[in-house]
């Protein structure tokens, strides 16, 4: 089995480098395309499908998506059905070596461990994940173990520069870990606290930090609250009160802003990823910014 993945590997590699000159990788999230530029540097295109700013859950296919997927050689996701609404339509117009299954399709959640499994199965719980909390980009961990995956498959379409790949890693590996006990040293002052969520897009970075969730705004994943629920979410808030409310830049304010409104806690905007803050140009300041936010 193995040898004869190594066959298409190789096969997969000499098609690419007889076809053209930089390998180009699409990501359906900014925190892919910026890891890939991190190991492929100048010798690959990255593009992502959507930006900082964008709920990856919904998003338009927009015919510029469709032409950048099917020259794409790599497609980078976090899967776990965060791109459930729009990847498939896509890869309907993507070539055969980034299809399910093949060289070419990294889904992240199929390489980590994910959190926040559910027990039960049934839409009228809200749009939950079946495979877990598909938002693994905010654990330094899995930004570690999904490089190591892209320097691999890269090196695999384009064997040319492999050792440009490796000397990549390498540093960036380096400087990770290096700012991952930056972040660390951090847990200190934030572990044991709690906040309130909009949506459950920040339990990884909060499970990093030993930060408890005391309550989320939305009563289902992906529903708006009702009236009753908020003023569940503000007595809670009145008995136990939490280091912060935090949302992301693209999630709806009305709620948040109410609940900040009627309890006085500070209300923050945490980057979530790779522009969804001004401030927030690479992967490095998505933790930085979060944690500076957080600890003011």
């Amino acid at each position: 089995m193995m040898k004869w993945l190594t066959t298409i590997v190789f096969l997969w590699g000499c098609s690419f480098s007889s076809a053209q000159a930089k390998p180009f990788v699409f990501a359906c999230e900014p925190e892919w395309q910026a890891l890939a530029q991190e190991i492929g540097g100048d010798q690959i295109r990255a593009v992502s499908a959507t930006h900082g700013r964008q709920d990856p859950h919904f998003i338009r296919v927009k015919p510029s998506l469709m032409s950048q997927i099917k020259r794409a050689d790599l497609l980078i996701c976090s899967g776990a059905d965060l791109e459930v609404g729009w990847l498939p339509l896509l890869l309907r117009n993507g070539n055969k070596t980034i299809q399910a299954g093949q060289p070419g399709h990294v889904l992240v959640s199929d390489y980590v461990t994910n959190i926040e499994i559910p027990q039960v199965l049934d839409r009228s719980l809200g749009d939950i994940h079946p495979d877990g909390n598909p938002h693994v980009h905010l654990d330094p961990q899995v930004i570690l173990e999904i490089a190591s995956i892209i320097k691999e498959r890269l090196a695999s379409i384009d064997p040319d520069h492999e050792k440009t790949y490796a000397a990549n890693l390498k540093k960036f590996a380096s400087k990770w870990r290096a700012a991952t006990t930056r972040w660390e040293s951090a847990k200190a002052s934030l572990a044991g606290h709690s906040v309130v969520v909009q949506h459950k897009s920040f339990s990884y970075l909060l499970k990093f930090l030993g930060i408890d969730v005391l309550a989320s705004i939305e009563e289902k994943p992906g529903i708006p609250p009702s009236a009753r629920h908020l003023a569940e979410i503000v007595s809670i808030i009145k008995q136990n009160p939490p280091l912060a409310i935090i949302r992301t830049p693209f999630d709806t304010k009305a709620s948040s802003n109410w609940v900040a409104k009627k309890t006085g806690v500070r209300l923050i905007t945490l980057p979530y990823t790779v522009g969804g803050l001004p401030e927030t140009t690479d992967l490095f300041k998505i933790y930085d910014q979060s944690i500076e936010l957080l600890s003011n």
